[in-house]
């Protein structure tokens, strides 16, 4: 279902850069929490334009004459077919956050919370503060001890945003995009004005309206519940659950360890392992030629026959599409005969939504990277100590990977030593020294818990 016509609704800007390309079309793909991507097909009447000019550069897609389209960075650009008059060029656009993805690190990361270790990472990108945005942001305590281990950037970001249950999204402007990060519902942006469901409202509408809308439901988990271990106070149950009063039967999620150390803790991560299974209970799509929707906005549906439906829901994945062969036909070419039905010009997108009462969590799963085995380290401390230990007998250890200038009692946390007997008033204490190499079990560093099986 297109737009009304008009002669070019879509156009191309790059920065700092003078080009004769024509929009031919376009589909692109957001969702909430997901670097967005966009193939543009242009034509142009130059088939010798200096491809390398062009990567990286800032761009903007839009959509009509009044500010509404997408921003980005071109991550990819090519040079196809040639006619006798016109050149095909094909680019792709993203935010920049998408060039995250392509460095890949092993790096600890201590007494910072999530913000400042997402923060710390995008302005090495040089992604700035005045780039990106925390709003409606709920207080997180530092992370004793984090580890991003053989993940890229962009994963690691990923990996961290769905723990704690933050969400992202982006806002355009011909100038530039905003990254946003928020953990509640009021970070998200409503749009300025309703949109009415029209149903079967024809090839050309004469407003933005939406034609299609269904909602559905489906069974999920339910209930949710954590445990974890804290050897300081060992005879402590350390666990937390959430769930919602419903009448269906109980669908558990259980997990062993919980990441906490504090009931309070783990009661907020429960709930918010609760609200990431619910995000998906009821989920709208429909279809429309509203160029104005983009995921993280609140779509406001008016004029529905089911009044239930008309209100606001929360975009979380949009499609887009547009068509202009019309600059074709300026250089006098045809295109060829549209199938019935067939979309062959103006803009249309599908999206999916959920209720704005519903509170939104990452739905794709970033689950921590598997470490199979153990690693060697060597122990650290002081400078001139011999032995560096705590009341537990713990020691602090740098692993070889650790490209850090730190080699000493600030290297790591406190990492527990393994001993082949222990009990009340049993066992025997070997503690490393400073310098020695030990055999480290990593498969809890990601959980912030390393852990030493001795010399």
């Amino acid at each position: 279902m297109p737009t009304s016509a008009r002669q070019h609704p879509f156009s191309l800007h790059i920065q700092h850069v003078q080009h004769d390309f024509k929009v031919l079309e376009f589909t692109g793909e957001e969702a909430i929490s997901t670097p967005y991507a966009f193939k543009i097909e242009l034509v142009s009447e130059h088939a010798g334009i200096d491809l390398d000019t062009l990567m990286s550069h800032s761009a903007f897609l839009a959509f009509d004459d009044q500010g509404c389209g997408v921003h980005g960075q071109i991550l990819d650009i090519e040079q196809g077919h040639s006619d006798s008059r016109l050149t095909r060029y094909y680019l792709t656009l993203t935010p920049h956050l998408a060039n995250l993805k392509y460095r890949t690190n092993h790096r600890i990361f201590q007494n910072l919370t999530v913000q400042q270790i997402i923060e710390t990472l995008l302005e090495e990108h040089g992604i700035f503060s005045d780039a990106y945005a925390f709003n409606a942001f709920s207080p997180c305590l530092p992370r004793e001890y984090c580890v991003q281990y053989a993940e890229s950037d962009l994963d690691f970001i990923q990996r961290l945003c769905f723990e704690e249950g933050f969400h992202y999204y982006f806002k355009h402007s011909p100038d530039g995009h905003t990254l946003v990060f928020g953990d509640k519902q009021q970070a998200f942006t409503p749009l300025t004005h309703p949109t009415p469901y029209v149903p079967n409202n024809g090839m050309v509408a004469a407003e933005p309206s939406i034609d299609r809308f269904k909602l559905r439901l489906k069974i999920g988990t339910n209930h949710i519940v954590r445990r974890d271990y804290d050897f300081q106070k060992a005879s402590r149950t350390l666990e937390a659950d959430s769930h919602f009063e419903r009448k269906e039967r109980v669908l558990e999620h259980y997990r062993y360890p919980g990441g906490f150390k504090q009931k309070a803790d783990g009661e907020r991560l429960s709930q918010r392992a609760l609200e990431h299974h619910q995000t998906g209970h009821r989920l709208a799509s429909g279809s429309s030629n509203q160029p104005r929707l983009c995921s993280g906005h609140f779509l406001t549906l008016s004029e529905h026959k089911n009044t239930a439906w008309n209100g606001r829901w929360l975009l979380t994945h949009v499609h887009h599409e547009g068509k202009q062969p019309q600059v074709l036909e300026e250089q006098g070419r045809t295109r060829q005969p549209a199938q019935l039905d067939e979309f062959t010009q103006g803009y249309r997108n599908t999206f999916e939504g959920i209720p704005e009462a519903v509170t939104f969590r990452p739905q794709k799963v970033y689950a921590k990277p598997r470490i199979i085995g153990s690693q060697t380290a060597r122990v650290t401390g002081p400078a001139g100590e011999e032995i560096h230990c705590d009341e537990y007998g713990r020691v602090r250890v740098k692993f070889h990977w650790d490209r850090s200038d730190l080699n000493n009692e600030q290297s790591s946390c406190w990492v527990r030593v393994s001993s082949s007997w222990a009990g009340d008033g049993y066992g025997a204490v070997t503690i490393p020294r400073v310098g020695m190499e030990v055999l480290g079990s990593v498969r809890k560093v990601l959980s912030q818990a390393p852990h030493s099986a001795g010399q």
